[in-house]
């Protein structure tokens, strides 16, 4: 009888190994019918496109449905789709798979809303707009650079991997900078800096310092490490047109990318 017992607890794996291989086929059979259809997608990115305004922004619930840029196209465009923040869009329209919710919205009321089978269309209200004056990134190719050369905006992969059009600024043990001239000053000065993500060279190297000069002052001087970024600082402007600078350098620079995003907008936030 204690032989028995003993082998008892074998006789029951063995009953187990033909559920798990049940349970196994059925989710292989069932986790492709929660993906929507090519049909459906293109439904829900045609209502997109129909709502959608020259002021919009394109949001995208849950964020890990990136196949619905296949399909929405020129409905995010690059600025649209590496964009720091939504503050200058006057709505943000979601597209939300099965009911999730973009961080973009969170605690709003749709003003409008459009259900297709899985998907919702939602447009929202931006209450956080402000008036744009003068855009860093868009202004990239008239920047002065340190040493010469041309400077453009690229798209960077920041250390959560979310994409950022953002203008980069070659790291050197000398600071190097990022001059534009006869920017309109009557506003505030928002900045960002990120480090791009690298595959193995996280925490490597000293912080990269960062400073933001407006007419040969500086207003910011910072520090930026991986997984450290600058979003945002604002800055209250004086007035005018000036210039406005940003400079970088790292005693190490192991292929970092050192990338930035600004731009200026209304004191009053007031949009035109």
């Amino acid at each position: 009888m204690a032989e028995e017992t003993k082998k008892r607890p074998l006789v029951w794996l063995w009953g187990v190994v033909p559920l798990v291989v049940l349970l196994e086929l059925f989710l292989q059979w069932r986790i492709p019918r929660q993906e929507p259809s090519e049909v459906e997608w293109r439904a829900a990115a045609a209502a997109v496109r129909a709502e959608k305004r020259p002021d919009d922004v394109v949001v995208i619930a849950p964020e890990w449905a990136t196949q619905a840029r296949m399909y929405l196209g020129d409905a995010v465009p690059m600025a649209d789709f590496g964009r720091f923040d939504t503050a200058r869009y006057g709505r943000v329209l979601e597209l939300s798979l099965n009911g999730a919710r973009a961080p973009e919205t969170e605690g709003l009321e749709p003003e409008w809303s459009k259900e297709l089978e899985r998907f919702e269309v939602r447009a929202y209200r931006n209450p956080a707009r402000v008036g744009l004056l003068y855009d860093f990134v868009a202004a990239a190719p008239t920047a002065e650079v340190t040493g010469g050369g041309k400077s453009r905006a690229r798209l960077v992969i920041d250390h959560w991997f979310h994409p950022r059009l953002a203008v980069p600024i070659r790291l050197t043990a000398k600071p190097r900078r990022l001059t534009y001239s006869n920017v309109p000053l009557d506003g505030v000065l928002r900045v960002y800096a990120v480090i791009g993500y690298r595959e193995g060279r996280f925490d490597k190297g000293k912080p990269v310092a960062f400073a933001v000069y407006v007419n040969g002052a500086r207003v910011l001087a910072r520090e930026v490490a991986n997984f450290s970024p600058i979003e945002p600082s604002d800055i209250p402007l004086a007035g005018g047109v000036g210039t406005v600078a940003f400079e970088a350098s790292a005693p190490n620079i192991l292929e970092r990318e050192f990338s930035v995003g600004a731009y200026v907008f209304r004191a009053d936030r007031r949009a035109e």
